[in-house]
């Protein structure tokens, strides 16, 4: 049997192995090296299950938001919404920072308009009909500010 009855690796798998090797992969050597791969892990899934839920603030954050959407139309709609900031910060999605700005709370109403005025800065915005609905009433707002921030963002 000569070498050319040998099974033959494809030039990809030569590159991969070869890769493999450089780079140290396989099995960490010793208990600590092996723990400290499954913290690095484990802190690794951590920040992904947080960057993708829908508002970056884990599963707790997805919780919160459907909390506010259920309160949306109720009066219980600041306190669901106060309860969001305090633990997720200022939404990032369009429609839950509209619900933000249907509370009528100048401090969650302000902070959600100046977000999505940010957002229409950089690009990141498109005036819904909807969005520019409530923006146009919200335009006749007693609050100089709402009122103010709400031109801006139909400018």
């Amino acid at each position: 049997m000569g070498w050319d009855d040998r099974e033959k690796l494809s030039y990809s798998e030569r590159d991969r192995l070869r890769r493999d090797r450089a780079a140290g992969h396989g099995s960490p050597r010793g208990h600590a090296a092996r723990e400290r791969q499954e913290e690095q892990r484990d802190s690794a899934l951590e920040q992904a299950e947080s960057i993708f839920s829908e508002e970056g603030a884990g599963t707790q954050g997805d919780e919160l938001a459907k909390a506010v959407r259920a309160a949306h139309g109720s009066a219980d709609l600041p306190e669901a919404c106060h309860a969001f900031v305090a633990e997720a910060g200022m939404p990032k999605s369009v429609d839950l920072l509209q619900i933000f700005i249907d509370t009528s709370d100048r401090l969650l109403s302000v902070p959600a308009l100046e977000c999505l005025l940010a957002r229409k800065q950089a690009g990141d915005l498109e005036l819904t009909a909807g969005l520019k609905s409530q923006l146009r009433t919200l335009c006749e707002d007693p609050d100089d500010d709402i009122a103010g921030l709400s031109e801006d963002l139909l400018a």
